[in-house]
């Protein structure tokens, strides 16, 4: 099996926690050979924890030896890493989401264009959750989709992602409503496809953020509608999504998918799964057979960008 040549752009939590590890479980496709970072010490500590033969630079584009780039940078950074990469001719897996802002977004898109060769896979993790397919096999069940109901409660405030200077004084739009709430649109879309409308508010409650961090959505799909709501601030956790129907009700929690149709309760366990090696995966096989991303499509992270500034604009 051919190993795709790795190189890596930025040395923050996201790929010392959560990429590392998935790619470690990945060695057979992937070979990691450059780690790039603006401080160039942590691109060189980061390349030692990968092996002896990792190259560390603070420019990407002075990256040898590689086929594709994984990014995992300050969010509005995005643009300019893929412009450097098409333009070596690297294909690209970026963290969600898609760019700062839909403006900026269409100018990914735009570049992504001008090179239709190249792969481009936005890395919405919450796409390969595999509770979006149980919903999916059993939504029938409780008949036509009256409503849904999708309720998050994510203490944030004392979480090393709050103190992080590009999240306390964020330049994307809406600060953790879209950074975190990509994640969110794109599981429902994901389970009811492309939205017909949006509107709802947004507020911001905390200090720990120069951004809103309280949202309520309200999304029209054609098979139905509800509300998302979500806020970052309280120090309790609350994560539960209802699909109400005309013959019963469907809801997800504690993983686990329970259907109640009249006196009768049906549930399905929701199997773990590591969403990082999963996408990682998906892109390796996008990369080797040449077709474009459907789960990491970059223009679905735009719809799922697009969701959350039209409710905070």
């Amino acid at each position: 099996m051919k190993k795709l040549k790795l190189g890596i752009i930025g040395s923050g939590i996201a790929v010392r926690e959560l990429h590392l590890p998935a790619l470690r479980t990945l060695d057979t496709l992937y070979e990691i050979k450059a780690i790039s970072s603006r401080n160039i010490d942590h691109a060189t500590s980061l390349a030692r924890e990968c092996g002896s033969n990792v190259a560390a630079f603070d420019d990407p584009s002075k990256m040898k030896d590689i086929e594709v780039v994984d990014i995992a940078i300050p969010v509005n950074l995005n643009y300019d890493m893929i412009k450097i990469a098409f333009e070596k001719g690297w294909d690209v897996i970026c963290e969600k989401p898609i760019a700062e802002n839909t403006q900026s977004a269409r100018k990914v898109l735009e570049i992504h264009e001008k090179y239709p060769q190249r792969i481009l896979y936005i890395a919405e993790s919450h796409r390969h959750d595999p509770a979006i397919k149980i919903i999916k096999d059993h939504l029938s069940e409780i008949g036509k989709v009256a409503f849904f109901d999708y309720k998050l409660v994510l203490p944030t405030k004392d979480s090393k992602y709050a103190k992080t200077e590009w999240r306390k004084h964020p330049a994307h739009v809406g600060g953790f409503l879209s950074d975190g709430g990509v994640h969110h649109v794109a599981f429902l879309n994901a389970l009811f496809g492309k939205y017909l409308s949006v509107n709802g508010f947004a507020r911001q409650l905390s200090d720990f953020t120069e951004a809103y961090d309280t949202m309520i959505m309200n999304i029209k799909y054609e098979n139905g509608f509800g509300t998302y709501s979500v806020t970052y601030v309280p120090d309790y956790g609350e994560n539960e999504f209802s699909i109400y129907g005309s013959e019963g009700f469907l809801k997800m929690k504690d993983s686990k998918v329970t259907v109640v149709k009249g006196g009768d309760i049906k549930e399905y366990p929701v199997p773990s799964a590591n969403f990082f090696v999963e996408e990682f995966k998906d892109f390796y096989n996008c990369v080797v057979t040449r077709q474009k991303p459907v789960l990491g499509d970059p223009y679905l992270a735009f719809t799922d960008l697009e969701m959350i500034e039209k409710v905070i604009h």
